[in-house]
């Protein structure tokens, strides 16, 4: 059973390749492919086809906040082969990094980044090229149920998108049809021609997702921190900076107090092992001598040269201000003054305890 949607143009094959990473032709309705000379939907499965019958069958993914579209594209020519591609929407993988495809559970399809799948067209637009995993996946799709996509994105944090199948050969039968081609020709290649994915600024587009989900339920799990959404923390944004190609650096706002506010910092890696790691950092008073702190005050980064500054008063006190510089895998303390009296004032009575050599 199909659904007829209604006459539209739509440009060529380089166009519709646009429209189907931008995940628009999963869409009937969506503005962005209002052009289209024919759109069918079979269930899940959406078939869009130009005047001259380049078509494309695409999928979007279920019970995911930032839905990702599987997307089959093939042109009308007789020797024409299916194109497959993987676009995540809202997030970037970490195209670095292996992927993996899986029908009802079994076993991976494990994509190499360069060997075996690669950005096209735009960033987000992940196409695969390798012929054996295409040869293995357009065999399984046509029986499967639900194809799952696992992939890190730059964050470093996992998703698993998944997508429903059992229209999918209705919708490729459609294709077939169009394009009077043999029922039941799955054969599926390599794109060719299609223009490299522009560079992406990681950096750039890690702080404007903000602090990733799974940090901030760590943050508020582990530690005695105010809420963020609390009133008084709510308007304070977090900081972030990349230290790394794989590292990056949040501070979180812990609480509001007298001395401004208190902030909790991580280091976040997206490299093969990848993890998320709480800091401390060195605190020192004539009374208590060297002691450690992982909240901190003042805090400020500079992403050019790895530096955090930042200052540190404790329930006594007693004030610190240090400086440290990202160091491959640390923060290396550079220099620590601290106020011997404690008397609570971070601007009189702070003397040098350690300057780096």
């Amino acid at each position: 059973m199909f659904m007829l949607c209604p006459r539209v143009r739509l440009p060529r094959l380089s166009s519709l390749l646009r429209l189907a990473a931008s995940g628009a032709v999963s869409c009937c309705l969506s503005a962005g492919f209002a052009q289209a000379d024919t759109l069918k939907r079979f269930g899940a499965a959406l078939v869009a086809c130009t005047a001259d019958l380049h078509c494309a069958v695409s999928i979007k993914s279920i019970g995911e906040d930032k839905p990702s579209t599987f997307v089959l594209i093939r042109g009308p020519e007789s020797r024409a082969r299916w194109v497959v591609s993987l676009t995540t929407e809202g997030v970037l993988a970490d195209a670095d990094r292996p992927v993996s495809l899986s029908i009802d559970n079994g076993v991976d399809i494990t994509l190499r980044p360069s060997a075996d799948y690669a950005p096209f067209v735009t960033a987000s637009s992940y196409y695969i090229t390798s012929q054996t995993a295409l040869d293995r996946l357009m065999l399984q799709v046509q029986r499967g149920h639900d194809l799952r996509f696992a992939y890190i994105d730059i964050t470093g944090a996992p998703h698993t998108d998944r997508f429903p199948l059992g229209s999918l050969a209705d919708a490729l039968n459609e294709v077939d049809t169009l394009q009077k081609r043999l029922g039941g020709d799955r054969r599926a290649a390599p794109p060719e021609d299609l223009p490299p994915a522009p560079q992406v600024d990681d950096a750039a587009m890690i702080a404007d997702t903000g602090v990733p989900p799974r940090l901030l339920e760590w943050h508020v799990a582990a530690s005695t921190c105010e809420a963020p959404d609390s009133a008084d923390l709510a308007p304070i944004p977090p900081m972030i900076g990349a230290l790394s190609d794989t590292a990056t650096l949040y501070a979180i706002p812990c609480f509001k107090g007298a001395h401004g506010t208190g902030y909790r910092l991580y280091m976040v890696e997206r490299g093969e092992i990848g993890g998320m790691h709480a800091l401390t950092f060195a605190a020192h008073s004539d009374r208590f001598g060297w002691t450690g702190t992982d909240t901190l005050f003042d805090t400020g980064f500079d992403a050019a040269s790895h530096v955090l500054t930042a200052s540190e008063i404790d329930e006594k006190g007693c004030v610190s201000k240090a400086s440290w510089t990202w160091d491959e895998y640390a923060f290396r303390l550079d220099r620590l003054a601290a106020d011997p009296a404690c008397n609570g004032s971070p601007d009189s009575g702070l003397k040098p305890v350690y300057q780096a050599p």
